[in-house]
Order: structure tokens, then C-alpha cells, then sequence
């Protein structure tokens, strides 16, 4: 699949949801915080609507995307790995092994299907009938929808979010004090 073809996927995609919204929600206050804020910012609708396409879709287009060029570099946060700075929630992905995915397919789909960063996307445990992945907190409800429709191959995703394993979380908790002490 080349690049075009994706992003031709994830623009049709992106057209479907925003025509069910138009067509099922009240947008009237939406409209009016845009106008306001456009104005505040003294910007036209367009580019407003433009950065507001970014901030809910940022890798719609990933080929084109640019990180900005910053005049004082960032300090870099001491970290355990590439989602420490955020909390990670754990979801069940009804396919595994058995159907004969691999941890590059599911990273894809991920990425295509709620644009979320590949370097965001933790732990990936692929088991018989079922894959362990973990994903940032705050996953909104409609990316959520997505995911839950989406597919590999024939065998679609239907992801769950699993509670935590208070145990789980008390003795990881336990191990960090211990290093960290």
C-alpha cells in the first residue's frame, strides 16, 4: 500500500466521522468558540479549522509533518521509557497469535487508526486469542469507536480497556520505592 493510498484512507475516514458529527451533534457553541477565538487570534475560520485538524488528527499526514524548529531546546525529561511522562492505560485487542498478527501490524493500525505517535504506543503482548497493548490515558470516545471497528486483515480489533490489577499496580509501585529509595 503506497503512501497516497493511506492518506487518502485516513482523509475518507476523517470526512465520515466529521459528517456524522454535522449530521447527530449541536455544534452551535463549537461554532461559536471558533468564531471567538479566531477573532482573538486574528486568524481566518480556515486556518483555524486547519490547526484544529492537527491537533485531533497530527499524523493524518505523516510524511509531511515537521517538528518545529525550537530557539531554546527543551530539557529532556529523566524517564523509564518512551511513556513515562504520561499515564499508560492497558486495552484487549481481540486478535493474537493464532490469528497471525504481528507486533508491526497492530502498531500500524494504532497509528493509522487514532493518530496516536508510534513512540506513545507502550507495551505490546501478543498472546494466543488476544493482544496486550498500552496506550496514553485519554483516549477520546470516537477514536476509541474506531478502534473498536477496525480490522486486521478479516479480524477486527474489538479493543477493551482492562481495569487494573490493584495488586499488579501495588507491587510495581513497591519495586519503584525500592529503586528509587
Amino acid at each position: 500500500m503506497n503512501a497516497f493510498s493511506v492518506e487518502s484512507r485516513k482523509e475518507d475516514k476523517f470526512k465520515r466521522r466529521l459528517q456524522r458529527i454535522v449530521t447527530e451533534e449541536d455544534l452551535t457553541l463549537h461554532r461559536e468558540l471558533i468564531q471567538r477565538t479566531a477573532a482573538e487570534l486574528d486568524i481566518d475560520l480556515l486556518t483555524c479549522a486547519a490547526a484544529l485538524v492537527y491537533l485531533s488528527q497530527p499524523n493524518l499526514y505523516p510524511a509531511h509533518t515537521q517538528q518545529p524548529k525550537l530557539l531554546v531546546p527543551l530539557p529532556q525529561p529523566h524517564s523509564r521509557g518512551p511513556h513515562a511522562n504520561g499515564k499508560m492505560v492497558r486495552y484487549r485487542l481481540a486478535v493474537g497469535s493464532q490469528h497471525q498478527v504481528s507486533r508491526d501490524d497492530i502498531q500500524a493500525v494504532l497509528v493509522e487508526e487514532s493518530g496516536v505517535d508510534k513512540k506513545r504506543i507502550g507495551r505490546i503482548d501478543i498472546r494466543d486469542t488476544h493482544t496486550l497493548v498500552e496506550l496514553p490515558d485519554g483516549m477520546p470516545a470516537d477514536i476509541f469507536q474506531l478502534l473498536t471497528e477496525a480490522s486486521i486483515g478479516p479480524h477486527r480489533l474489538n479493543i477493551k480497556r482492562i481495569k487494573p490489577n490493584k495488586f499488579r499496580q501495588t507491587r510495581n509501585n513497591n519495586q519503584l520505592d525500592e529503586e528509587n529509595g
